[in-house]
């Protein structure tokens, strides 16, 4: 008798804990679906690290979200060679760089300058405007002691350009291509 009574004890021990992980809550549908749009939104706005973070954990959820799949893919051939060019960029300190109602093609020629002075000629940087559009907008900026990699995210976020990191360059685009 005893022994029945130790068996159905561990079989309803072993069932009320089945019942409590089916019933754990798994992420809503709904929530799933607001992360991935904010990740798609990242996406498009040309952060691509939040993007990717953000279509993570919707994959990590759901891993047969196809769009999420396409995303994070379209996100892995366009950071091919981001890291070693952002690496180098990133490494480059900008002692103090400053314009005055300049285009963003002449805000970047000058910090092409100043960073190739900051490295001692060893970085030249290479950015490419895509969008003529771009050159309409005047920038005034002022910045001291930063690395090159925030003077171009500071920008592209003023001019509303969106960039891309190739192996070779920094593309500036509308945020709206």
């Amino acid at each position: 008798m005893k022994t029945i009574l130790s068996c159905l004890g561990r079989r309803a021990l072993l069932i009320l804990a089945a019942c409590a992980f089916i019933a754990s809550p798994a992420p809503a549908a709904d929530d799933l679906n607001a992360l991935f749009q904010q990740g798609r939104a990242a996406y498009y706005s040309g952060n691509l690290d939040l993007a990717r973070e953000l279509l993570s954990q919707v994959l990590a959820a759901n891993p047969r979200h196809f769009e999420t799949k396409a995303l994070l893919a379209q996100i892995q051939v366009q950071t091919k060679g981001q890291s070693t060019l952002q690496k180098q960029y990133r490494a480059v300190i900008i002692p103090k760089f400053q314009v005055t109602d300049v285009t963003l093609a002449e805000g970047l020629e000058a910090l092409g300058i100043f960073a190739k002075n900051a490295s001692n000629g060893k970085v030249q940087p290479n950015f490419v405007v895509k969008s003529p559009e771009l050159n309409s907008a005047k920038i005034t900026l002022a910045l001291s002691d930063v690395p090159l990699t925030e003077v171009i995210r500071y920008l592209a976020e003023i001019s509303k350009a969106k960039t891309t990191w190739d192996q070779h360059a920094v593309m500036f685009t509308a945020a709206a291509d």
